[in-house]
């Protein structure tokens, strides 16, 4: 006889649908947990209601599980009435919490890398060298400022010394004095044989006419502004008479020879161009035309002394031999102006010794050194 074995008991449909729903329900809620990041919400008093937070928790729920389908199949398997419907018991809902992990703390932000202190100064004063540096090169690259204007020129300072105003140094002194360092017909020179061409000439007929004048003593040595007449008729063309200038010693050197004195009549020709005739003296009589000049010689720098009538007449300086060399040069002053034309007496005249021990004693050497010919022509006149 064959043994049959009880067929397992079968849960209604209904209540086996529950039951999947609860544990449907029950691991959505449990995969909802999971995901929260948020920290768990306090436990609820219903029933029915546990939370998952550690093993002996999961545990508790598996049982509660049971027990609730144990109840639920003591109810269906109750009698129903006839023509009543069953309603099925529903199955008591249970929430599960699985605690999240702990919030991890926000990253504090990367400080910031500390700054190395600044080394101690160990070269005070290279601050203020930067600083020069800077201003130099801020300087330089500044567009220059436009240069002063020149001084006038005859404010402008020079001597006939050996220093920084001499005359090495005239034609750096002032823009109009550029032809002292840069002109090709300068004077004084020194006339040689191999500079001479000897041939005619014109005369030169002073005349007897008396001036008058101020004697000045300038810084550089003494002048007489001429005032009055005195004409010289020369290339055609009368020339006045505007000062004589005393020299020591004298500027042109002839033939090596060099004499202690002159003096230089400096004449204008009528269309402003300059001639100068210079006298050398020589150790001798007293000059009687020098004498009357002395007589108001002024001692102190630019002072002035006014002659007190015209009583100067060049017959009394000039040699009875009129023959002269002549040639091309320049004023032998500042601003040295070229395109003056220079004669030079061959014959001195005399100057008495204490007449050029008193000119010495007023003013300083005032002979500009001799300049190049440039081969320059000098005519030496018959």
């Amino acid at each position: 006889m064959k043994k049959t074995m009880p067929a397992p008991t079968r849960l209604p449909r209904p209540l086996l649908l529950q039951l999947l729903a609860a544990l449907a329900a029950c691991g959505a809620t449990a995969l909802t947990a999971t995901a929260q990041t948020a920290a768990p919400a306090p436990s609820r008093a219903a029933s029915g209601t546990i939370r998952i937070e550690n093993p002996q928790d999961k545990a508790t729920l598996a049982t509660r599980i049971d027990e609730a389908i144990q109840r639920a199949k003591a109810r269906n398997a109750a009698p129903t009435p006839p023509g009543a419907r069953r309603r099925a018991e529903p199955i008591p809902s249970v929430e599960v919490r699985i605690s999240a992990e702990r919030p991890r703390q926000p990253a504090k932000a990367a400080a910031p890398p500390p700054v190395p202190p600044r080394p101690a100064v160990q070269d005070p004063g290279a601050s203020r060298r930067y600083i020069q540096t800077r201003a130099a090169e801020l300087a330089a690259a500044a567009p220059p400022a436009p240069p002063p204007p020149p001084a006038d020129p005859r404010t402008v300072r020079w001597d006939h010394g050996s220093g920084d105003r001499g005359p090495g140094a005239w034609g750096s002194l002032h823009p109009d004095f550029a032809a002292c360092s840069r002109g090709t017909r300068q004077s004084p020179v020194h006339i040689t044989a191999p500079d001479v061409a000897t041939g005619p000439a014109d005369p030169l007929p002073f005349g007897h006419q008396f001036f008058g004048g101020t004697v000045w003593n300038t810084g550089h040595g003494l002048e007489l502004e001429v005032e009055g007449a005195s004409i010289l008729p020369l290339r055609g063309a009368p020339w006045r008479l505007v000062r004589l200038q005393f020299r020591h010693p004298a500027e042109e050197r002839v033939h090596l020879q060099n004499h202690p004195m002159a003096t230089e009549l400096v004449y204008q020709g009528p269309s402003g161009q300059m001639a100068v005739v210079s006298v050398p003296m020589q150790l001798g009589s007293p000059n009687a035309f020098i004498s009357r000049i002395w007589m108001h010689m002024p001692l102190d720098a630019q002072d002035r002394v006014r002659l007190p009538q015209p009583e100067l007449s060049l017959g009394e300086l000039l040699p009875q031999d009129r023959r002269y060399y002549q040639y091309a040069g320049s004023l032998s002053t500042p601003p040295c102006t070229e395109g003056v034309l220079r004669i030079v007496m061959k014959t001195p005249v005399n100057v008495g010794l204490e007449q050029l021990r008193l000119l010495q004693r007023v003013s300083q050497p005032n002979a500009r050194p001799v300049q190049a010919m440039n081969g320059r022509l000098v005519r030496e006149a018959q």
